[in-house]
Order: structure tokens, then C-alpha cells, then sequence
């Protein structure tokens, strides 16, 4: 019970800090349902409290081999089941497909690490602000929701080996030369995502250009596509799964990323299951299974 209060108290001083930085920042209404490592393999969510799941923790009684002690970690884990979390409208690394099962950069790579290291899991889909403050307190195992490494994050809990490279990039016409960089959006006419980091960038870093906003970034892609405007400047995840499924929107992403951070998948402090997670990611970036799900989702 103490622990559980220093826990709460930690979270309500931290909390507000957390939530700066990059990556997911729209977060969405929390949600009961639970979807499991089992349904994700059958196309079918299975079903039960928040309110249990979240207490139980890590299922007891399946103590994983000392890390040190192991050489090989396919499997290692079997018998482990994991309470992961996620924010389920962050397109394209957690969103539900027209079955209302959650799918995405982020669940695929899940759905790796519990394939090679043996783990069976439950992913609680929750806004961004409460999936932060339940791994502070231990309510869930892991978070995985796009995001952003900090040092003041890294505080109060376990970051695994950065994942993901983000930052702003540049959408334009694919016949559009002239534009390659931030320095070439000078006088142009730039379409926005209002109240984005992109718009206070653009504002503090592009000179005499004009800008219009939109509410839906779709219509900001649109502007570029009919030729009422020149370039986009937004998150380049978005940007490249756009493109990717939509491979006639006559439009291409370029630049090099400008504002970046990167995204990594959060534990509990001084969790048993980092250096876990972190061999996994080294064994997918060698073995091509890394790759092979970035292509997938982001199409370069």
C-alpha cells in the first residue's frame, strides 16, 4: 500500500512534465476494451474489465531467467503474460482496422517481440496521459505509443533502445523539384495541422511564407495535391504511411528531418523485462524483421 502511494504521488509530480516533446500528443478518451496476444493472432479481441487487468499486473508464478545468465533469449520469456499499453489513435502505430482490432507499426512489432521471446500479452488501450502514469505506478508492464525519450521521462521510468527516428519532414507535388529543404519554404504557401508543433516551427524557423490551417491533415495533403498550396510541413510518420497507402496521391515526402526525437517503449523503472525488449530489437535489426515492418507501414 505504500508503495502504491508513493507511486500515485510521483505520478501527480511528474505528470504534467511528461507529456512535453514530440510524438503523440493528441490523446484520445480511454477506452475498456483489452485486446490479447491470442486474439491479435486470430483477428478477434478478446474482452474483459480495465479495472482487473490493471490490477493484476504481471501474471505471477512465470519469473523470467536472470538477464545476465542467458545467451539466448528466443523464448526465454515463455509463460509471461505482459499488460502493455497503448494510445489506439496514433496512425499508423496503433489504430483499429474496419474489424475494430487494433493494428500498426507499433502492434505488428509488438506482436514480433511476443513471437521470439515467448510472452503472451494484453494490450489496455488508454489516453496517452494515463498510459504514462500507469507504468510510473505499475499498473502496466510496458507502453508502447510512439513515444518521445526524455530525460526527464527517463526519471521515473525504463526507456528500452529507441525505436523510431521521428521529427518533420516536407510533403510536396512529386513533380516538385524546387522545394527540397526548410530553407526552400521562403515565400511559399504552406498548409498546416492547427495547434501542431509544425505550426510553431514553421513560425519560428520560415520566413515571408504564408500559412494556411486546418483542422485534419488530410485536408492540409489535399491543399498540396490540387495545387492551392506548395508543401506540408508536418510528423513525418504520418507523412510516409500517407504516401504509402497512397500510392497515387501524386505527392512525395523530402527533406531531412528537422525538430526530431526519437520513440522508445516504455517500462516500468528498473523493470526485469528491458534488457529483454532490448535484445529483441537488436536481433530484428540484424535479422531484416526490423526492416520488414517499417516497410510494411512507412513503404521506405
Amino acid at each position: 500500500m505504500k508503495k502504491r502511494m508513493i507511486g500515485l504521488l510521483m505520478a501527480v509530480v511528474f505528470g504534467c512534465s511528461l507529456l512535453a516533446g514530440c510524438g503523440n500528443g493528441e490523446a484520445p478518451k480511454a477506452s475498456e476494451a483489452v485486446q490479447s496476444s491470442e486474439a491479435q493472432m486470430t483477428d478477434e479481441p478478446e474482452e474483459t474489465t480495465s479495472t482487473e487487468t490493471m490490477e493484476t499486473g504481471t501474471e505471477q508464478g512465470s519469473e523470467p531467467e536472470s538477464a545476465s545468465e542467458i545467451t539466448d533469449y528466443k523464448g526465454s520469456l515463455e509463460g509471461v503474460t505482459l499488460k502493455v499499453g497503448t494510445d489506439t489513435s496514433f496512425v499508423p502505430f496503433c489504430f483499429p482496422d474496419e474489424n475494430n482490432v487494433y493494428t500498426g507499426f507499433d502492434i505488428d512489432l509488438l506482436q514480433a517481440f511476443s513471437e521470439y521471446l515467448g510472452f503472451e500479452y494484453e494490450i489496455q488501450p488508454m489516453d496517452f496521459t494515463a498510459l504514462l502514469m500507469s507504468v510510473q505506478t505499475n499498473k502496466l508492464d510496458m507502453g508502447m505509443a510512439g513515444i518521445t525519450i526524455t530525460d526527464q521521462r527517463k526519471e521515473v521510468m525504463d526507456f528500452a533502445t529507441p525505436y523510431y527516428d521521428a521529427g518533420l519532414q516536407i510533403f510536396v507535388k512529386e513533380d516538385n523539384e524546387e522545394i527540397t529543404s526548410i530553407a526552400d519554404l521562403e515565400g511559399k504557401k504552406l498548409a498546416l495541422k492547427e495547434g501542431t508543433a509544425s505550426v510553431q516551427y514553421v513560425s519560428d524557423n520560415v520566413k515571408d511564407c504564408t500559412v494556411t490551417t486546418f483542422p485534419n491533415i488530410e485536408e492540409a495533403y489535399l491543399e498540396v495535391q490540387r495545387g492551392a498550396a506548395d508543401a506540408v510541413v508536418y510528423d513525418a510518420p504520418n507523412m510516409l504511411y500517407y504516401v504509402s497507402q497512397n500510392t497515387d496521391c501524386g505527392a512525395k515526402v523530402v527533406g531531412e528531418l528537422v525538430d526530431g526525437c526519437q520513440y522508445g517503449i516504455v517500462l516500468n523503472q528498473g523493470s526485469e523485462y528491458t534488457e529483454y525488449i532490448n535484445a529483441a530489437l537488436k536481433q530484428f535489426r540484424e535479422d531484416g524483421t526490423y526492416d520488414t515492418i517499417y516497410k510494411k507501414w512507412f513503404g521506405q
